[in-house]
This record gives structure tokens, C-alpha cells and sequence, in this order.
């Protein structure tokens, strides 16, 4: 080791560390027997260090100095992360959890049953207003995933997150029947989510599936049944390839899904290296806003002016307030360097690296990623120490938006998509569970014996 980090050079010797950091707590929880895969212990390295290492593909332009700066502040970014994550982690618990949530009964049931019922009937509204906005369900499909889809959220009154929320209904469904043992559920849950994934994508929109998805996967492995963790490591490599390959077909998917994924499969053939993770733009726009400010220079120090957005994102309505006195660097980055874009309405995201640097600079790196992993090695933590229904609620909802989301925008539109989206289901159930009627509390009467 000492031999081969003598012959690199300062590059190749940040990239080694970065990928060596972000990849060993995957490679040991793959071949450790009884390990959980699924921890976010193991992901967020992971794919952070996709998302870290993406942009290196296409940098030829930025200087030696400019790269090597960036691989440093996002080696310190990894780093406080994982530290984040073992300081929230750090105390011990039992190896699993579905035990303790092994089967619905009582009032649980019944909360499930609302809870569900709740989602679905707020998807169903939200969906009204989303068909309206694209004139019915064809409109919406011929619309798709780029520019044109945010214009016209931009310039109409939507309520909600339209069909996420249905698939995250779906998978409620689904989970509520597996629990009960109830083949009317399960076949119920598995129609509602397949249909409506087939009408995702075709509108080409990878993350609407992908969430809710990792949020159904979530569940079981919590509230269920583990999945082995070399399971876990061939789907999650497979899943990456996956949603390359459907992100290059979707040029063709006004012809229909189909057709659109057999007319790429001939280019895949001739060259795997097309669904590779370093060959994803998913991996290089957004951490290449980073690169792009140590190269061309940022808009100053904002001194936390981006968060502000972040406060009000959670409340309806009241986040307009917010955005109004914040400063949005996704339109900063896209006027300063993709005009173009900018007026077709499209958008590249945002790294959270960025983010923190343009705001506090290198102590701002460090605190930004560090909070970013204690809060979901908390949630965590609280899951495995003190199993509840609403704490696996609350860690499955925030797994797939810490995994990817906070990893690829800024931090306004990441607060946004995970409280309002998909800690819903979680929101409704504690919201049902503080209303049910409760046990009248017993009185007690100290006896003299008992007082003295």
C-alpha cells in the first residue's frame, strides 16, 4: 500500500481514496454473512462517490489545480458524512427488526388501512390538478421529462406530487396485504403500482419509478424479511446499468416503450461501457457545479442565503415566501454558464458540496455533509433500536431522497421532495395515530405504605 501510493501521483492518489472510502463499506457488508446492505451506512458512500467521481469523465477544460481542489472537498465531504453517520449510529442494537413488527393487528390494522386509504384519496386529487395542468393523461405522457414538463408545472396550479403519491399508495397496498397474509391486497397493491409505472415510463421520468420503488424495497426489508446483502450489491449495480439504459432509449419513447428499449439494446451490445455508471450524465452534472465554480468563480459568499428556501420547502404555499428572499443557484448556474437551457426551462442540478462551499466555504463542506449524514444515521438508528410502524415509515421514506436526491440538487428542492413527498405516508400515520381514541389512563392511589 505504502509502495503503490508512492508512485501516484496527487490525481490518481485523491481518486484511489475517494473510491476506496466510498466503496469498502459495500464490498465488506457483500461478503459479511447476517450484514445489512440496505443501511445507509452503505449507500450514501456509495453513491456519493458516483456522484463525486461522474464529472472527472468529462473535465478535460478545468486545470490540474481546479481538479485536484474539487477532489479534495469532496474527499472532506465523504469524510464528514461517514463520520455523521457512525456519531448517529454509534450505539448498538439487535440484529433485526421485523421482529418485532411481525404481523398488523389490533389498532395498527387500522392504521395502516387509513394511512393508505388517506395517500391514495390525496393522489387521487393531486392527479386531477396534474391532468388538468397537461390537458388528460396523453397530454401529460407526449409532455415527458424535459423542459416542457417544468414549464408547465411553472405556469399551472398542481396540488401535490401526483403520481409518486399513487405508487407510494401502491406500495402500501402491497405491503398491507403481505402483512395480513391478504391475496386481495397483494394482487390489488401489485395492479395499482404496475399500471401506474407503466405510465411513468413513458413519460420517461426515471425517479418517479426508482423512489418509489427503494421505498416499497425499504419496508419489506424491515418490516418483513431481510433481502441477503449480495442480493442487495447485484441489484443496486444492475438497477444503475438499468436506468442508463432506459435513460438513452428514452429518445425513442414516442414510439413506445418497447420499441424505444429494443433500439438501443443493438449500441449497448457493441459498447457495454454506454451503461456504466461514469458513462451517466445522472453522475455528472451535478457535482460538475462545483468544478465550474473553483474554475470560473462562484456568485460570493452566501453566507447560508441558499438554505433559506430549505425553512419554508415543508410548508405549503409558504415556501414562495421563502424562495422570494433566497437565492436559487440553480438558476444562478444555469444563467451564468447554460443560458440555453435556462430558456427552454430545463435544469442540471446542483451538488449539496457546492452548495455548502458557495455558502461557508471549506467549514461549510464539512458541516453541511456531516448534519446530511447524522440526520439519516438517526433516523436509522431509531428504526433498529425502537422498532415502531411510524419509524420504519419515517426511515423508508427518507432512504431513496438521501441516497440520490440530496446527493444531485440543491438543498431547497431536497427538503421539498422529502417532507413533502415522500415522508407523507409517514405524516399521515402519526397525524391518525395521535387522533385514534387512546386507553384511559388508570388512576393510582398511594397507599401511606406506599408514599413513605
Amino acid at each position: 500500500m505504502l509502495y503503490l501510493l508512492s508512485v501516484l501521483d496527487t490525481r490518481t492518489l485523491l481518486i484511489f481514496l475517494i473510491a476506496l472510502t466510498g466503496v469498502l463499506p459495500l464490498v465488506r457488508t457483500t461478503i459479511t454473512r447476517g450484514s445489512d446492505a440496505l443501511s445507509p451506512m452503505v449507500l450514501l458512500p456509495f453513491t456519493y462517490t458516483l456522484y463525486a467521481l461522474g464529472p472527472l469523465q468529462a473535465a478535460a477544460q478545468y486545470s490540474e489545480c481546479t481538479i485536484i481542489y474539487y477532489l479534495l472537498l469532496q474527499f472532506l465531504g465523504l469524510l464528514a458524512m461517514r463520520l455523521g453517520l457512525h456519531v448517529a449510529t454509534k450505539r448498538r442494537h439487535g440484529p433485526g427488526v421485523h421482529h418485532a413488527l411481525d404481523s398488523l393487528t389490533g389498532g395498527s390494522k387500522t392504521l395502516w388501512a387509513l394511512t393508505f386509504l388517506s395517500v391514495m384519496l390525496l393522489s387521487a386529487v393531486s392527479l386531477v390538478t396534474y391532468l388538468a395542468a397537461f390537458g388528460g393523461l396523453t397530454g401529460y405522457i407526449e409532455v415527458g421529462y424535459g423542459g416542457r414538463f417544468y414549464l408547465v408545472l411553472r405556469e399551472a396550479e398542481v396540488i401535490g406530487a401526483g403520481l409518486e403519491w399513487w405508487l407510494l399508495g401502491a406500495v402500501l397496498v402491497l405491503f398491507y396485504g403481505i402483512k395480513r397474509q391478504s391475496k386481495l391486497f397483494l394482487l390489488g397493491g401489485i395492479a395499482l403500482f404496475a399500471f401506474v409505472a407503466g405510465i411513468v415510463l413513458l413519460t420517461g421520468r426515471r425517479s418517479q419509478f426508482l423512489y418509489p420503488l427503494l421505498f416499497g424495497l425499504a419496508l419489506f426489508h424491515y418490516g418483513h424479511r431481510r433481502f441477503p446483502s449480495p442480493a442487495v450489491t447485484a441489484a443496486l449495480l444492475l438497477g444503475i446499468s438499468a436506468a442508463q439504459y432506459y435513460a438513452l432509449a428514452r429518445a425513442f419513447l414516442p414510439e413506445g416503450l418497447t420499441y424505444a428499449l429494443s433500439q438501443v439494446w443493438s449500441s449497448v451490445a457493441r459498447n457495454p461501457y454506454l451503461v456504466a455508471p461514469w458513462a451517466a450524465n445522472e453522475f455528472r452534472m451535478p457535482a460538475a457545479s462545483l468544478l465550474e465554480v473553483l474554475h470560473y468563480g462562484g456568485p460570493g459568499l452566501l453566507l447560508g442565503r441558499s438554505y433559506i428556501a430549505s425553512l419554508g420547502a415543508p410548508i405549503p404555499f409558504v415556501a414562495r415566501l421563502f424562495s422570494q428572499v433566497s437565492f436559487d443557484l440553480n438558476e444562478w448556474r444555469l444563467s451564468t454558464f447554460y443560458p440555453d437551457i435556462l430558456a427552454a426551462g430545463g435544469g442540471l442540478a446542483f451538488s449539496p458540496v457546492t452548495e455548502a462551499y458557495v455558502n461557508f466555504g471549506v467549514i461549510g463542506v464539512f458541516l453541511h455533509l456531516f448534519l446530511y449524514g447524522y440526520i439519516i444515521g438517526k433516523i436509522y438508528n431509531r428504526l433498529l433500536t425502537k422498532p415502531t410502524w411510524p419509524a420504519l415509515l419515517l426511515f423508508a421514506g427518507s432512504l431513496p431522497v438521501f441516497m440520490l436526491d440530496g446527493m444531485r440538487v440543491s438543498s431547497a428542492s431536497f427538503v421539498w421532495r422529502w417532507v413533502r413527498v415522500y415522508l407523507m405516508p409517514w405524516i399521515i400515520f402519526i397525524v391518525l395515530k395521535a387522533l385514534a381514541p387512546g386507553q384511559p389512563r388508570r388512576s393510582r392511589t398511594l397507599s401511606r405504605n406506599e408514599s413513605t
